[in-house]
């Protein structure tokens, strides 16, 4: 299911956006799609800090008691994966988006048109992200498949490899004889960076890096090894770099 919030403190702009989402869901039966409505950032937060998590988030970014780029720095501090779409009357906060990795910048009054294309684009995004996925072997007739981005890191212990996930969850594999680099190959995405010899890191998941450790969306530090420190450092701000210029 693709859950959707949509939050604006103006009524009769929240109804609007949600009238034609929910045109938009009739259009497009096969999509199994919730919409949730706020009309507070605070209430959206309040949601959020009560582990209910959503897909896509579209915010309007000029509100009272938390803005929309607030209300989006703070989503991006628990979820790096989430779409976030602004809706505003405003175009002066376009740059600052670019610091929650915002996926759209829609400004009022947008038609049906617009906001639909926006969906579109988004939503074929989230299907080709959710084909992505690490299957691990977890016993002789047992699998467990892992979309990519749900994966914060991947390490590797005694020939086994170990999943950790957004969700808390840690997976691991039955016995491989295939060294780590060979199932490190594997994961053919950009996104992932060594962080050791033995450990992969999902960049999507990565808050602070410096010589020495990266501090990860679920609040663990890892070590960065000093063979592989400055090349990491280097390929995750490239990251950011191609991250930014795709907004």
């Amino acid at each position: 299911m693709i859950q959707i919030a949509i939050c604006d403190d103006q009524l009769s702009e929240l109804e609007r956006t949600q009238s034609m989402i929910q045109t938009y869901c009739s259009q497009h039966p096969e999509l199994n799609i919730s919409l949730h409505r706020f009309t507070s950032g605070r209430e959206l937060l309040e949601s959020i800090h009560r582990q209910k998590h959503f897909n896509i988030y579209l915010l309007d970014i000029l509100m009272p008691d938390a803005n929309g780029i607030e209300v989006g720095t703070a989503i991006r501090q628990s979820d790096s994966t989430a779409v976030i779409l602004y809706l505003t009357s405003s175009p002066d906060y376009a740059l600052q988006s670019y610091q929650v990795d915002a996926g759209g910048y829609l400004l009022k009054p947008f038609n049906e048109t617009e906001l639909f294309t926006t969906l579109d684009k988004v939503l074929a995004k989230l299907d080709a992200e959710e084909q992505k996925r690490l299957v691990i072997q977890i016993s002789r007739d047992s699998i467990e498949s892992i979309p990519y981005s749900h994966l914060i890191y991947l390490e590797y212990y005694q020939h086994r490899l170990i999943a950790h996930t957004v969700e808390g969850k840690i997976v691991e594999s039955i016995y491989h004889r295939k060294s780590f680099p060979e199932l490190a190959a594997s994961l053919a995405d950009s996104r992932f960076v060594k962080a050791n010899a033995s450990v992969v890191i999902n960049m999507q998941h990565i808050r602070n890096i410096n010589s020495k450790e990266v501090q990860l969306s679920d609040g663990k530090n890892l070590v960065l090894s000093r063979q592989y420190s400055t090349m990491a450092k280097k390929t995750f701000m490239n990251y950011l770099l191609e991250r930014g210029n795709k907004i």
